[in-house]
């Protein structure tokens, strides 16, 4: 699970690579853009030299003809720049967004890819988060370094080259102003870096404490605790700690700045001496002295934006790497394979932990599912029924062990392949705002049944499609974050299980899908279920025993073992753990 950050000259050139192979044109075009402001720049620098020596010349022969038309060119030249810069500033952003979407595009498909069993480390959402700053990033650190590259280096070196044919000189000086700026600016973009690697889980931290605050998820209960206090302290705590360290690294950096760009700005004067002296001697015309004038206080200014640009570049592209960190996680691997039917499900000697963990979730478990039959996994909170479910449907993989279907290892298989004949519905299922038809059709959108069958598996669920506010519409839309309308958590889950049910799977598994349903609505819906999957395998999770009384068997786990396997007659002669909990419950309802 751990990746080794790419170097920053790795992360440069994955960046530019990665730009011009999703977006070739831009990226010549950006080019040519660049090159033609160069262009336009260092005209005009050579036009006001000739200018002013033709002005100088002018009060001594009064011949206005060649001033006038280097006027009229100096102004085509500022005009055609501004334009051209407009095109730029217009194509930057262009470029930018269409950039955008396309890594965007490329990051969903990546976590479409990762193992299932990643998204089980907290790790992995630091990284996603970094990635999906990220993205910004590596976008920015492309352009920024084609602009930097193409217009403000091949600029500097036309004003070295223009230095260096005038008097030598001025080369070392403009070196002088040039180079404690972009030291300035990579001890920057290096503790940046190294910041943000460190308030990452502080600012993930904060952003949890806050919806705690006014989520809806969290919004009720929290007003109902009085805790409202103690989570904005969380979170006030968080962002201090987040302000605190950027201080830290605000100071120390601000320091070292100043301090450069003294050096900085003792070179330019030195370098306006240097002219001075140089115009009075009468080694250089008064055009040279007004071009190198400008050229240099040009150059003071190109010269910050360009060592801002490649102090921002490093900073960014490191950034960025945390984006290719994340595209080069390890993903699923196996081959296709094509199942007609689930015919059984075996484990053999199956153990396994989560990662970064080395207590055994399940340990050593071998069990065989064959076609049609109905099993309910019970036990304890933390027995392992959940997990094992995942290993029964080929989420998870083992840590030990085999897993057999149809009594072929699946081990080498894709996922995919796995669980397209498998059908679930979690105890965590989704609340997705969507049309009620949409909910239905999201276990298989590739299947298009008509509104019978929609309906049909409505009604195995106990939903009630028909009440006032829906009214038989199946493309009502649900949820409030659309102007939808909203619904009990029972009648969420029952669209869950129709959910589940709508795939033509003949493996069903159903973890605890019916908690939020009251005992008597509870049995009905398993009751209507049991109808309807006679034919196929069912694995059903529930802490409610009266509900599996009928199933073929009833596996019991504790602490990751099958302490007890049997039908409910026979486990109840055992008067062994699930006696036990069965008794207790009868207990509960008789009061």
């Amino acid at each position: 699970m751990k990746v080794k950050s790419l170097p920053f000259y790795k992360v440069i050139y994955r960046t530019i690579h990665y730009g011009y192979q999703k977006l070739p044109v831009h990226f010549w075009i950006y080019i040519i853009i660049c090159v033609t402001l160069v262009c336009f720049n260092f005209l005009s620098i050579k036009v006001l030299q000739e200018l002013v020596d033709a002005v100088s010349y002018v009060f001594l022969n009064n011949e206005w003809d060649e001033v006038n038309s280097l006027i009229i060119m100096a102004g085509i030249i500022f005009a055609l720049f501004r334009i051209v810069s407009g095109i730029k500033e217009y194509f930057n952003n262009t470029y930018f967004m269409t950039f955008m979407s396309k890594i965007l595009k490329d990051m969903n498909a990546k976590a479409g890819r990762l193992n299932l069993i990643e998204f089980e480390s907290l790790e992995l959402f630091d990284k996603i988060n970094m990635a999906i700053g990220g993205v910004n990033y590596a976008i920015r650190s492309s352009i920024d370094l084609i602009n930097g590259v193409i217009y403000y280096t091949v600029f500097f070196l036309c004003i070295a080259v223009y230095f260096y044919t005038i008097k030598p000189e001025l080369l070392v000086l403009g070196v002088l102003i040039f180079f404690p700026q972009l030291l300035s600016q990579y001890i920057k973009g290096s503790k940046m870096y190294k910041l943000q690697e460190k308030i990452v889980t502080y600012e993930r931290q904060s952003d949890y404490y806050r919806k705690c605050l006014v989520d809806k998820t969290y919004f009720k209960e929290t007003k109902t605790l009085n805790a409202s206090k103690y989570f904005l302290g969380c979170y006030q705590n968080k962002v201090n700690q987040v302000n605190s360290e950027r201080w830290n690294v605000i100071l120390k950096t601000s320091a070292i700045s100043g301090i450069l760009t003294i050096v900085t700005y003792l070179g330019y004067i030195l370098a306006f001496v240097l002219l001075t002296y140089y115009l009075l001697e009468g080694s250089i015309s008064i055009g040279h002295f007004a071009s190198i004038y400008y050229s240099l206080t040009k150059l003071m200014d190109t010269m910050k934006e360009m060592v801002e640009l490649f102090g921002t570049i490093y900073q960014n592209a490191s950034l960025a790497g945390k984006l290719y960190d994340f595209l080069e996680l390890p993903e699923e691997m196996g081959m296709e394979k094509k199942i007609d039917t689930v015919q059984s499900i075996k484990l053999e000697n199956v153990s396994f932990h989560y990662p970064y963990t080395e207590k055994n979730v399940l340990n050593n478990i071998s069990l065989e599912i064959k076609k049609g039959t109905h099993v309910a996994l019970v036990g304890l909170n933390g027995s392992g029924k959940t997990t094992l479910v995942k290993i029964l449907m080929g989420l998870f993989k083992p840590s030990q062990g085999k897993v057999y279907m149809n009594n072929e290892d699946v081990s080498e298989w894709n996922t995919n392949s796995y669980i397209r004949k498998i059908s679930a519905v979690f105890q965590n299922y989704g609340k997705y705002n969507l049309t009620l038809r949409e909910n239905i059709m999201l276990s298989d959108v590739n299947i298009n049944e008509d509104d019978n069958y929609i309906q049909s598996k409505m009604e195995v669920a106990g939903f009630d499609y028909c009440k006032e506010n829906i009214g038989g519409q199946l493309d009502v839309m649900l949820g409030r974050s659309f102007n939808g309308i909203d619904l009990s958590g029972g009648e969420w889950q029952r669209l869950a299980i129709a959910r589940g049910i709508y795939r033509k799977g003949d493996f069903i598994v159903l973890d605890e899908p019916t908690a939020a349903i009251d005992p008597i609505e509870e049995a009905n819906v398993y009751k209507r279920f049991e109808e309807i999957s006679k034919d196929k395998t069912v694995v059903v999770v529930t802490h409610r025993l009266g509900s599996v009384k009928t199933a073929d068997r009833i596996i019991v786990l504790k602490d990751g073992k099958i302490i007890e396997d049997g039908s409910h007659e026979e486990l109840l002669k055992l008067k062994g753990a699930y006696a036990s909990m069965y008794l207790a419950q009868a207990e509960w309802y008789k009061r």
